[in-house]
């Protein structure tokens, strides 16, 4: 209970942008301004992710500590994608990312010589976005969504007792919640915050993930995002554990039509 209000909160924090400077706002108390134009977007994010947590097959479970600065040497493969339609104050936003992760185990304790994790994870993401505010000074929106998870995990572990090497693998969809906000600082600037949480114990126990940065329009058609993106999932099934947090600087290149 004490993690879900504090993840809670945080969703309230990340909201607020949406306010900033904005108290002197004179705008009518109808519905958002709406577009018979579509507008879409395609970005290509690069997460420089790192893992912390624990995760394991069989009851048998590990830890798994691999600090961002270190990711590069252990991806085997990694690739995403995000795109977003919008139509008034309507809107979609998908996303996509693979990795593939090995050698991501902690440090090994006294009984144990050597400890191996992999980890291929793919993650699909899908939410129906409506704005509540949306004006010259920044919007904010109500997100509802689906995330798709299916975890492939390998354990290899040697120790005085032998050897257990196992793997196993899990999918499960978890819906949830969210905000995004943004404020418009200058023509080009805009700060973006944004904050989900679910699972439910429909498919993890608790899932929640939070982003803030900064995005510059470069051009009318293109905008680069820089910032700092936190994603916790909690699941378990069957002796199944994946109890990890992925969390990194993001860089995501698009383009708006």
């Amino acid at each position: 209970m004490k993690n879900q209000s504090a993840v809670l909160a945080s969703l309230l924090f990340v909201s607020l942008p949406a306010f900033g400077g904005t108290p002197s706002i004179e705008a009518p108390p109808s519905s958002p301004a709406a577009s018979d134009a579509w507008e879409f977007r395609v970005g290509l994010p690069l997460w420089i992710s790192g893992l912390d947590g624990e995760a394991g097959v069989l009851g048998r479970i590990a830890p798994v500590d691999v600090a961002f600065k270190d990711i590069l040497p252990v991806i085997d493969m990694a690739a995403a994608l995000s795109f977003e339609a919008r139509r008034g104050p309507w809107g979609i936003m998908t996303s996509g990312i693979y990795m593939n992760i090995s050698d991501a185990g902690g440090t090994p304790g006294p009984l144990i010589d050597s400890l191996k994790v992999e980890i291929k994870q793919l993650v699909l993401d899908g939410a129906v976005s409506y704005a509540m505010i949306d004006n010259d000074c920044g919007s904010l929106e109500l997100l509802a969504g689906v995330r798709y998870n299916h975890i492939k995990l390998g354990l290899n572990i040697d120790s005085r007792s032998g050897n257990f090497s196992k793997d196993g693998s899990e999918t499960w969809v978890d819906p949830y919640v969210g905000v995004l906000g943004r404020t418009r600082i200058s023509e080009s600037i805009s700060l973006v915050g944004k904050g989900d949480i679910g699972g439910f114990g429909v498919g993890s126990d608790l899932t929640w993930q939070l982003y803030g940065g900064v995005e510059f329009q470069i051009s009318r058609s293109c905008y680069l995002g820089v910032g700092y993106r936190y994603l916790s999932v909690d699941y378990s099934s069957g002796g199944f554990t994946y109890d990890l947090a992925t969390s990194g600087p993001q860089i995501e290149m698009g383009f708006a039509f």
